[in-house]
């Protein structure tokens, strides 16, 4: 470099420009931080290394002048109460956001109870009023963590009642989005893995089970994933139970039992008493629910029995009752007495589920039904009028269901 600066500076001097030593004592200035260049010598630096103003020197507070940039302005009492006001200005409040969680976790309790499409608005509702703060962007920055927490959760939840009514597209972009809004608040997106989870294992039930061997896997995968980063909390129930119904679907028999153990170890090691009325929460019945669904999968109709008379007993002891469970529950034990040849006990329970008002006849109960009318098309019930009565009392609740639960292909698994 320094055969560089003095072959331009000998030219330079040619040309009535400073010579080398005055370019020497310019550039131990300038590295040293005691001026910036001004137009002569910046031009001279740039020509001896070929380089541009703007890469050597970057912008210049005072361009064009050799004087030195001011000092900034010492701090004032008026600066900091400016920066705290700043900090503390905020488009909601902690308590319209409390407001706003406490709905998410009503509409949960909801989902239970009442059918998809009057949650799924109400749920979309809150989204948008979520969504109308966070745009509005004049938070404090632990308020939009906690809006995006609450985003996350409505996002999972929409997502698995766009699955209860056959919208896959939607019910997959939901889950996806509720993971991105977790990360974003810095919390777990367990809640959002189940929701993939479960859309992720009806993709491959409607392909069939030989074509939706990857769908089963990631299913599983996700809820593992789920499982690990749910911290004790109820739905770790769910994840595990989730595991154990793809597994089961992929024929894993040892890791559908597994998930079943780990379901086990969680739902005893609960930090806090899970009432079980949210649609994340696995009590008793639920979890026998899917150890039915492993057994019927397992082809193992004796213990699919033995899950149903889990529900029943925890039912009698004063566990919650929600309808979708029950349902599934009553139809899982017909199916299992089909297995076994059993076509009158099946017709009980198919009787039962039956009554239910079109409005509650979601994808999952059709789906669990598309499976017995599958077992009652065998050959060996060809003649049987019984299997006959069945298929007709199948047909006529599906095709009174809703458009979208109608069109469910078979698929008995938990949700």
């Amino acid at each position: 470099m320094a055969v560089r600066l003095r072959k331009a500076a000998d030219s330079q001097t040619q040309a009535g420009l400073p010579d080398v030593e005055s370019i020497q004592r310019y550039v131990r200035g300038y590295e040293a931080g005691r001026h910036f260049p001004g137009d002569l010598y910046g031009e001279l630096y740039c020509r001896v290394l070929g380089l541009t103003r703007e890469a050597l020197f970057g912008p210049s507070p005072r361009l064009g002048s050799q004087e030195p940039a001011e000092e900034p302005p010492v701090p004032t009492a008026q600066d900091a109460a400016s920066l705290a006001a700043w900090i503390a200005a905020s488009n909601t409040s902690d308590e319209a956001i409390g407001h706003l969680d406490q709905a998410r976790a009503a509409l949960a309790e909801s989902h239970t109870r009442l059918p998809p499409g009057p949650v799924l608005a109400d749920v979309c509702r809150a989204h948008r009023q979520v969504q109308a703060l966070l745009h509005g962007g004049r938070q404090r920055s632990r308020q939009t963590r906690e809006l995006f927490r609450i985003d996350a959760d409505l996002l999972a939840h929409a997502s698995l009642l766009l699955d209860d009514v056959r919208d896959d597209a939607s019910a997959r972009a939901h889950g996806s989005v509720a993971a991105l809004c977790a990360e974003e608040a810095g919390c777990s997106p367990a809640l959002a893995f189940s929701a993939q989870a479960k859309t992720a294992r009806w993709e491959g039930v409607r392909l069939g089970r030989r074509a939706g061997t990857r769908h089963f896997r990631r299913s599983a995968d996700l809820a593992r994933r789920g499982f690990e980063c749910s911290s004790q909390s109820p739905v770790s129930v769910l994840l595990a139970n989730q595991e154990a119904s793809a597994a089961a679907l992929l024929g894993d028999a040892g890791r559908a039992r597994r998930a079943l153990r780990d379901a086990e170890e969680a739902a005893s090691g609960l930090r806090a008493p899970d009432p079980g009325l949210s649609t994340w929460s696995c009590p008793r019945p639920r979890q026998a629910l899917y150890a039915l669904s492993v057994a019927i999968r397992l082809r193992d109709p004796d213990a699919a029995l033995r899950a149903a008379d889990m529900a029943d007993a925890g039912w009698a002891s004063g566990d919650p009752w929600l309808y979708g469970v029950w349902s599934l529950i009553r139809i899982g034990t017909g199916t299992a007495h089909v297995m076994k040849g059993d076509l009158d006990a099946a017709a009980g329970q198919l009787g039962a589920v039956t009554t239910l008002d079109p409005p509650f006849r979601i994808a999952t109960i059709t789906g669990y039904l598309a499976d017995m009318d599958a077992l009652l098309a065998q050959r060996r019930f060809a003649a049987d009028r019984k299997a006959a009565e069945m298929r007709e009392q199948i047909r006529v609740f599906t095709a009174a269901a809703c458009p979208a639960a109608s069109a469910a292909a078979p698929g008995l698994e938990g949700r």
